[in-house]
């Protein structure tokens, strides 16, 4: 019985073999391609973008000045706050204000007269949002998903980005006030690092 069930066995794994080996040989007589692997995709680079590298981290502002036919104007003031995160996940969020903005009288928000309004608005700007890089213009693409420049929600703007060592300068071809080119600089918050508010 052992001998039969071993022959029968060898007679299946040879018709096995011969069907295999006809239907490779005669497949293109029938219209088929034997299955090739597909080919290997690329690897990315490990680093990945290099300015995305560079830009990547916590800013905090030094200056903004916008050039606007060839006058200078700081629209935050010659000491302005700010701090800009951006993420690896391809995330942003900026936040700039005058060193000085004055307070409401109500302590409330939501009811602060018109001077004290208009004040606030002027006196800062935020914005957050999506990013991508492009190396070869050395820009920055950013998609607006919030801000509180209304005008700016849903946009998509460029910044055209220097980075040398731990300084960034960003330059924003449209700003809010709708004319000039802004740079601003920024220097990198290096790890460990702790604000003036959290020493408090």
């Amino acid at each position: 019985m052992k001998g039969e069930a071993m022959k029968l066995g060898l007679g299946f794994a040879a018709l096995v073999l011969a069907t295999s080996t006809f239907a490779l040989t005669n497949a293109p007589a029938f219209g088929l391609r034997p299955a090739q692997a597909e080919p290997a995709s690329p690897k990315k680079g490990a680093k990945g973008s290099a300015l995305k590298q560079k830009v990547v981290g916590t800013w905090s502002l030094v200056s903004d000045v916008i050039d606007q036919d060839g006058g200078k104007l700081e629209p935050f003031g010659n000491a302005p706050k700010g701090a800009m995160i951006i993420a690896p996940n391809g995330t942003f969020s900026l936040v700039i204000t005058k060193a000085e903005v004055p307070k409401f009288a109500s302590n409330n928000r939501a009811t602060g007269t018109d001077s004290e309004n208009k004040a606030a608005v002027q006196g800062g700007i935020a914005y957050f949002g999506s990013y991508t890089v492009d190396d070869a213009t050395n820009t920055v693409n950013l998609h607006l998903d919030g801000s509180t420049f209304p005008n700016w929600v849903g946009n998509d703007q460029k910044r055209i980005v220097e980075v040398s060592a731990d300084e960034l300068r960003w330059k924003n071809p449209t700003t809010s006030l709708g004319t000039g080119v802004a740079t601003l600089v920024w220097k990198r918050v290096k790890e460990g690092a702790k604000t003036a508010s959290a020493r408090r």
